[in-house]
């Protein structure tokens, strides 16, 4: 069952400029990619956020005031990033903020909101490493060395596991280049599995056709993709071309709804790990329908939540319960003293039983959140739940 609280009001739209807010709202700040490269995956976080504030508002708010969210795009330029970390602290007097979204933005925003003092909580990034060190920073998410160890895991599990593989990946992102070159390695020399061949590739190269008879020359029996979804079925699609019929073992970063759809025929026996599988259970197919509802309402194209969009939900009811624990005011008096007094109750979050739309969680020593993680594989070009490991 759900353990929520509701607490917070719904921001009205994207506002890039901090808002004054009245006496009795408690603000938060909401650093999302609106638009920009990683659009695709960012532009309707907004809209779950949205969602789960209608929900927390309307059941009253929290200890009796309404919250406040300010949004900040920062079109995934880390610059904008600490930016939009110095306008919620400074300007805004904003409690927590969501986000950053991407790995790159967390890398250089994390930092500055130490200095603040003010908890920040991305719902996207996953590179290993990134809340180390920090008593503010938090993710929502399961880091990329977390999900593929696992995935291993689950391959041993079902006694797939290949005798090689190849690693191909983007040099010009930061999450793929650290899946190509540190999550990737890693994993495979833990399970003793040779690495035959690593290729980087650049994002926008039109023609992969190099890099993929290169691949096909290492006769790797699976191949990892360090990328995004677009960059996924760029190289798949080669793969097939070139008669490279190699296992293609993915990341959480290429996790889509529509992937499958996507790939064709191509993505058969593809497999990838997620902490949010779109069709895990009830609770989740309810939530995707009341997302369908929102983005329709808001002009979106895009129907079915992915895991970047459930997370920012869950942030915003993780966030009500850590306010409503801490009995925040939003008296500007107390700023410093109840943005420490949510820090401490997020640490302790493995008390409050907490249970969301990706499943029971709580923050780790470190700040991430320990999540299960989901292997799926692709077949008959539709989506199937080959394994759930939570250790």
């Amino acid at each position: 069952m759900m353990y929520r609280k509701y607490l917070m009001a719904a921001a009205t739209g994207l506002c890039l400029a901090a808002a004054p807010a009245l006496a009795e709202d408690l603000v938060i700040g909401l650093s999302m990619n609106k638009t920009g490269p990683l659009a695709a995956n960012g532009t309707t976080n907004d809209v779950a956020v949205n969602l789960a504030v209608e929900e927390i508002n309307a059941a009253g708010g929290i200890n009796g005031n309404m919250l406040k969210v300010n949004i900040f795009d920062t079109a995934g330029d880390p610059k904008q990033a600490v930016t939009a970390t110095r306008q919620f602290a400074k300007d805004d007097g904003a409690l927590a903020i969501i986000g950053p979204f991407s790995s790159g933005e967390c890398r250089v925003a994390f930092p500055v909101g130490e200095r603040e003092g003010i908890v920040q909580i991305s719902n996207a990034s996953s590179a290993p490493g990134l809340t180390e060190g920090f008593d503010y920073a938090f993710r929502n998410t399961s880091d990329e060395l977390t999900q593929f160890r696992r995935l291993i895991t689950a391959m041993e599990s079902h006694e797939i596991l290949p005798a090689n593989v190849a690693i191909i990946y983007a040099t010009d992102d930061f999450i793929s280049k650290s899946l190509g070159e540190q999550a990737f390695p890693t994993a495979f020399e833990e399970a003793g599995i040779p690495v035959v061949a690593t290729i980087g590739f650049q994002l926008q190269a039109f023609d992969l056709a190099p890099q993929v008879t290169e691949l096909k020359q290492a006769n790797p029996e699976a191949v990892a993709i360090g990328g995004t979804v677009e960059a996924v079925q760029k190289v798949v699609r080669e793969m097939r071309r070139q008669g490279v019929t190699s296992r293609v073992l993915a990341s959480g970063v290429a996790a889509d709804p529509h992937l499958a759809e996507k790939l064709g025929a191509d993505g058969d026996g593809l497999l990838y790990p997620t902490y949010y599988y779109h069709k895990l259970n009830d609770e989740v197919l309810s939530f995707q329908e009341k997302f369908a509802a929102a983005t329709t309402a808001a002009g979106h194209s895009k129907t079915i939540p992915q895991h970047a969009d459930a997370s920012a939900y869950d942030v915003v009811h993780i966030l009500a319960e850590a306010l409503r624990r801490a009995e925040v005011t939003g008296d500007p008096a107390k700023l410093e003293e109840e943005r420490d007094a949510i820090r401490d109750q997020l640490k302790s979050m493995e008390a409050w039983n907490y249970s969301g739309i990706l499943g029971e969680s709580h923050f780790s020593e470190v700040g991430d959140a320990a999540l299960p993680t989901h292997v799926v594989e692709i077949r008959d070009h539709d989506f199937h739940l080959l394994d759930t490991i939570t250790e």
